[in-house]
């Protein structure tokens, strides 16, 4: 049997527990289990060695392992999407061992440029990621508590209140008194936490403020018309430009792109893959609504208006290919260093008349 360099170690992480399968360097498979906690995961480190090479499962505890690793031991770490791994998630005998044995495996059969390595986040991402995922469990929490204010008029009968009119506060405190009864009073518990809710998202948008006027590149991205601060950290936290090569992949990597079954003389273009964060997502179809609604909408707004009135467009459907466009012009920003340069779309309808008239 072969010997090997080094020892190809793959990890199955759980909430409270790790399968750890190892390759040694005379080939043979050998393996142990534990505990995630403190104490289990030292007792992990002091079993591995600096020449090692590690395989994980994407997940948060990963990179919480994989900077501990790199610390205590000085082996190489690499963190491994496993919806990217057909072997690991369509297999028909899927346990945790098994996944273990995959990982360990993967790392000594390919080499990085051959597997989906997900790159860890600094230090500086986590704390912006976190910041963002508290806002937008915040947001949700508020909408949830109108949806449920909103339910009470109509219980009541009062038809005429719609949940946009719930939105501010001096609204729904007129609103509220149209109640009468327990549902006044479930009214008023209600309005008490959207009123702690409201206190909470004012303190982390100010901090999400407060990261935009300090980076560069946050305010960069910002000077597209329709970006602000929430979107513009969001992109920049999760979009590592060093990470990608050109705009498609950008774009791929949000999963605003379309899916493709492209054979033989069938070519289907199908939704888009949703792939990414979905909460990027949604904050760039957001922005998007908000730049072709702007005066200074420019060429994104320009391209909306051609595909909506001119070929007939779906709205709904172009925001999402204006949101695509939106996110290629934001990774340009940050590859480039420089600006948003606003300028105009010319539909191929008016450099014909163009040409026609010349």
């Amino acid at each position: 049997m072969p010997l090997l360099s080094r020892r190809f170690v793959g990890i199955d992480l759980g909430k409270r527990t790790y399968e750890l399968r190892l390759f040694d360097r005379s080939g043979s498979v050998t393996g142990w289990n534990g505990t995630t906690s403190p104490d289990g995961r030292k007792s992990l480190y002091e079993r591995l060695l600096p020449a090692d090479k590690v395989a994980v499962e994407v997940c948060a505890l990963a990179f919480v392992i994989a900077d501990e690793i790199a610390e205590s031991v000085g082996c190489e770490v690499v963190i491994l999407n496993a919806s990217k791994l057909a072997i690991i998630y369509r297999t028909t005998k899927k346990t945790d061992k098994e996944d273990a044995l995959k990982l360990a495996r993967l790392i000594k059969i390919y080499q990085n440029e051959d597997l989906p390595i997900v790159h860890p986040p600094s230090k500086q991402e986590i704390y912006r990621r976190r910041l963002l995922a508290e806002h937008r469990q915040l947001k949700q929490d508020k909408t949830r508590c109108i949806n449920r204010l909103h339910a009470l008029f109509v219980h009541s009968g009062i038809t005429s209140i719609a949940k946009k009119d719930l939105a501010g506060r001096k609204r729904r405190i007129a609103s509220v008194e149209l109640l009468s009864g327990f549902l006044k009073e479930s009214a008023l518990r209600i309005l008490d936490s959207l009123a702690l809710l409201d206190s909470q998202i004012k303190i982390i948008e100010d901090q999400i403020d407060t990261i935009a006027s300090q980076d560069e590149r946050i305010q960069s991205v910002q000077t597209i018309p329709g970006v602000g601060p929430v979107t513009a950290t969001a992109f920049v936290s999760y979009v590592n430009a060093d990470n990608f090569s050109n705009l498609s992949q950008v774009a791929s990597f949000l999963g605003l792109v379309p899916k493709i079954d492209c054979s033989s003389s069938i070519n289907r273009y199908g939704s888009i893959t949703k792939c990414g964060n979905s909460y990027l997502r949604s904050l760039l179809i957001q922005a998007s609504w908000a730049l072709v609604r702007s005066p200074s909408g420019g060429y994104l707004k320009d391209q909306y208006l051609y595909m909506t009135k001119t070929k007939g467009k779906l709205k709904k459907k172009a925001i999402v290919a204006i949101a695509r466009k939106l996110s290629q012009f934001m990774f340009a920003i940050l590859k480039s260093a420089q600006p948003y340069q606003p300028r105009r779309f010319v539909s191929p309808a008016s450099l014909a008349s163009a040409a026609l008239s010349g």
